[in-house]
């Protein structure tokens, strides 16, 4: 079983920037990264075709991953350097 210093869930903006921070300050932790949903470069918002937000569901096609957890860590971050 692979033991990690840190785990951050959800690969929205939160997420992602803590980890980029976190690499950006010298950080030696081992982190995983952890997202339920598609990668970033597989995520297509349909409003580019229709003009408008269609109201995706369940969640965002885009920015799936935003909030939740992930910005409470967000804002943690210097904590944990």
């Amino acid at each position: 079983m692979e033991k990690y210093d840190l785990i951050i869930v959800g690969a929205g903006p939160a997420g992602i920037f803590t980890a980029v921070e976190l690499l950006r300050h010298g950080s030696k932790k081992k982190m995983l990264l952890v997202e339920k949903g598609k990668p970033v470069e597989k995520r297509h918002c349909p409003k580019a075709e229709v003009g408008h937000c269609v109201n995706c569901r369940p969640t965002c096609a885009i920015t799936t991953g935003f909030s939740g957890a992930s910005a409470l860590l967000g804002w943690q971050a210097e904590s944990l350097l």
